[in-house]
């Protein structure tokens, strides 16, 4: 659980939904409009409160005995009543019940409120969560302290740094002693000087703590990722950043300024703000690319053909229009519901684009 701006976000981890989907028997979703202040606990507590009533009617429906579905419901009944709960919120609350099974997480989304009592779990509205293209890292960098983050368009996470210098005192207190010398300059502070003027050897002082962080943000991240990096620091930090850094996927633009005091989603705002038009780029290069092997045989626009060969393990990328409600008619969202289970569970990609332009629904390459 983490509480920033966003509010209260519970680890945003679904593998248990996805695991216990495959079970048998009724399972019920519910979404839950929420806020970060927690003004309206009341009411989202009463929205679920209402909802249960629904899905426990339905379930009982379905042949399930009443003493049962009461059972199957009790945890989530039990956190309707928990009025700290509702005071620490994030934008949305999704709920999963199933027998022997629930699981609620606050999710940094603006949701609908609703309630789907089906065969499998509805998992439509976390696709911006669960696609596996739409993260970024975000590096604060700043001579007082360093920060890495990974977020989502919704989320941030500040991650360890393990072997990146923490700050550039501990990359200058690795300088051998006889290439140092300090003079006070108040406040208990010192200024390093070596050979040249002060201004001359602060420069080349700084230039070695970028490359230091540089090369260990390469070595910490590896080579082989495209998840593009935003560096948050003076725009000057960033040649000589990218010049020592091994790491394939610098973001061209920084989040101007010093960074040291900004908020985590202040950042995140920021770096999406600067990836999107690259984004759009990107988007419309994988787009054609798909659809070249969809008119190669390599993929499919039918959504039925689409869910068949999720549920096969044949889908490799599954393609989605990034506003999820534009999928309108309640067959088309039944049957890609269905694609993201199975290709969630088979190991497949997950994408959403921007800018959807085409009459089809949804599209996916397919690995066979």
């Amino acid at each position: 659980m983490t509480t920033n701006s966003q509010g209260t976000v519970d680890p945003l981890d679904f593998s248990a939904v996805f695991k216990r989907d495959e079970g048998s028997g009724p399972k019920a979703t519910f979404y839950i409009p929420s806020d970060v202040a927690g003004t309206q606990a009341d009411k989202s507590a009463n929205i679920l409160k209402s909802h249960i009533k629904l899905a426990s009617e339905q379930f009982v429906e379905s042949g399930m005995s009443k003493s049962d579905t009461e059972a199957i419901f009790a945890p989530i009944a039990d956190l309707v009543a928990d009025s700290s709960y509702w005071r620490l919120q994030s934008r949305g609350l999704a709920v999963f019940v199933a027998p022997d099974f629930h699981l609620a997480v606050r999710i940094p989304l603006e949701v609908s409120e609703s309630v789907t009592v089906a065969d499998h779990f509805q998992v439509l509205p976390l696709v911006p969560i669960l696609e596996n293209d739409g993260k970024c890292y975000i590096l604060a960098l700043a001579k007082n302290s360093l920060r890495l983050f990974d977020a989502t368009r919704n989320n941030i996470e500040e991650l360890p740094l393990g072997t990146i210098p923490e700050s550039f005192d501990a990359v200058i207190g690795e300088l051998p002693e006889q290439s140092l010398q300090s003079r006070a300059i108040g406040g208990g502070d010192s200024a390093f000087y070596g050979q040249g003027g002060s201004g001359e050897t602060e420069t080349m002082l700084t230039e070695k703590f970028i490359h230091a962080v540089g090369k260990a943000v390469g070595d910490e991240l590896g080579t082989a990722r495209s998840q593009p990096l935003v560096l948050a620091s003076v725009a000057e930090y960033l040649p000589i950043f990218r010049d020592a850094s091994s790491y394939p996927a610098v973001h061209g633009q920084v989040i101007a300024g010093n960074p040291e005091h900004k908020h985590p989603d202040e950042l995140r705002s920021a770096a999406w703000k600067l990836l999107r038009e690259s984004e759009a780029a990107r988007d419309s290069a994988e787009r054609e690319r798909a659809l070249s092997l969809v008119h190669n045989g390599k993929g499919a626009l039918d959504v039925a053909e689409i869910a068949r060969a999720a549920d096969e393990g044949r889908v490799d990328s599954l393609y989605l229009p990034r506003d999820e409600k534009r999928l309108t008619s309640p067959t088309v969202r039944e049957l890609v519901n269905r694609a993201v289970l199975s290709t969630v569970r088979t190991s497949g990609t997950l994408r959403t684009l921007g800018e959807w332009d085409r009459d089809d629904e949804v599209m996916a390459t397919l690995r066979y």
